[in-house]
């Protein structure tokens, strides 16, 4: 069994997560601890010191909870990286084939390089370059080496944003001693853990409904074919309720338990008592038809963009929409989702990859993103193994989820802060 930890560094919280993979593939989960955090802002670690401190506390606690006493400076871990001005743009470039017309790896790497200059700019860097076709002479492939031909076509999907995401997160990693192996993109993370491969073949979109940004993926072929980040979310709508005079605490406990997501969906409105923010003032009364006007209207504005690229984009969503994250928790959601896309839309869900045993707790789908990060930290283990620790394993039996084929991902999603390789753009 290998043993990770993954960080999620979330608007509202910065969590911790250690796991053993075992030799059937399911997640044993050893200690998930979390710090109330206002140090990262809309995916964007805003207080580099203070986020780092947070990170050292929580691994000193889930640490603790799992019996381990690794010195910090020897703590590896991984993570993922998403922010509010992240988005995809899809390039082409086209080749000849050199005088053996036959297409190798070199000329692909060539090409994949040559798609993310495609992109530039003083604060702009490039976080994914994902291929989606080649074609060669007329003819599609997924793996055109070794094939024969003389003019070659490959289709990028760049995954780009502001610097800042990359500088931030690497001043803050360093800060904390820790040594950050790997960085995943989240929607892929969360996609590892919550997604059907048939799903993501056919074509589908995966929500994250996050505390202050809410992304969608389109994927198709089995990979990520467009990402939209939302610079909205739940946080915003416990905001506007909070206008009504009650406390954060109080607002984000009444948007989840007695919220709906559709007005529509409230049949006997009833008036709920909650004490006001003012100590000195009457407990705030509110009508639960009027908390969902609040909850519906801000939804619209958060999700939006999101539903104009569903609208818009080609690719057939034969799987449905998918959400995850603490949004997904909301009343009627679903119900919403549909409403406003007219596609079946379900609740996205990582329990397939937990092993028996394992603490109820541990389905909630806020957790979806860090066991997406230890699966893929897994497998980029398994493709970068760590010297000292190389041991000759028995062939692995897979369980359930843990038999999709992942090593796509790895091979396009992983880069590393911390690498020579990793350039600004």
């Amino acid at each position: 069994m290998n043993k990770y930890i993954a960080i999620d560094l979330g608007s509202s919280r910065i969590s911790a997560m250690i796991a053993e993979v075992q030799q059937n593939g399911a997640l044993k989960i050893l200690a998930i601890e979390s710090k109330k955090a206002d140090d990262v802002k809309h995916g964007i670690v805003d207080q580099v010191s203070g986020a780092a401190f947070k990170i050292n506390e929580v691994i000193k606690l889930a640490q603790n909870t799992a019996r381990s006493a690794e010195p910090i400076e020897k703590v590896i871990v991984s993570t993922t990286v998403n922010g509010k001005s992240m988005k995809s743009h899809t390039v082409t470039v086209n080749r000849f084939v050199d005088a053996s017309k036959i297409v190798s790896g070199t000329l692909l790497q060539e090409m994949h390089e040559e798609a993310g200059n495609k992109i530039n700019g003083d604060n702009v860097a490039i976080y994914d370059i994902i291929p989606l076709s080649y074609e060669l002479d007329g003819v599609n492939f997924d793996d055109p080496v070794g094939q024969k031909g003389t003019q070659i076509s490959g289709k990028y999907n760049l995954i780009y944003g502001n610097s800042i995401i990359e500088n931030n997160l690497k001043r803050c990693y360093e800060r904390t001693g820790l040594n950050l192996e790997s960085t995943f993109l989240s929607i892929e993370a969360l996609s590892t853990a919550v997604l059907e491969e048939e799903d993501r073949e056919s074509g589908c979109a995966l929500i994250n409904l996050g505390a202050t940004t809410t992304t969608l993926g389109i994927y198709h072929a089995g990979v990520l074919q467009q990402l939209v980040v939302s610079p909205l979310g739940g946080k915003n709508i416990t905001r506007d309720i909070m206008e009504l005079g009650i406390s954060e605490e109080h607002a984000e406990k009444i948007k989840i338990r007695r919220g709906s997501a559709l007005v529509s969906m409230i049949n006997e409105p009833v008036l709920i008592q909650v004490p006001s923010s003012d100590t000195d003032a009457q407990p705030v009364k509110i009508s639960t038809e009027f908390l969902s006007t609040i909850i519906e209207a801000r939804l619209d504005e958060i999700t939006q963009p999101l539903f104009n690229a569903i609208k818009s984009s080609p690719i057939e969503l034969k799987g449905g929409i998918i959400i995850t994250g603490g949004g997904a928790k909301m009343h009627n959601i679903i119900e919403y989702i549909n409403e406003r896309t007219d596609i079946y839309a379900r609740k996205g869900h990582h329990t397939d990859w937990l092993a028996d045993g394992n603490d109820l707790q541990y389905s909630d789908p806020i957790l979806s993103q860090l066991v997406g990060t230890i699966i893929l930290q897994d497998e980029y283990r398994k493709e970068n193994p760590i010297q000292v620790e190389e041991k000759t394993k028995k062939k692995q039996k897979d369980k359930g989820k843990g038999s999709r084929n992942i090593t796509k991902i790895i091979q396009r999603s992983i880069f590393n802060f911390f690498s020579e390789d990793s350039e600004m753009k």
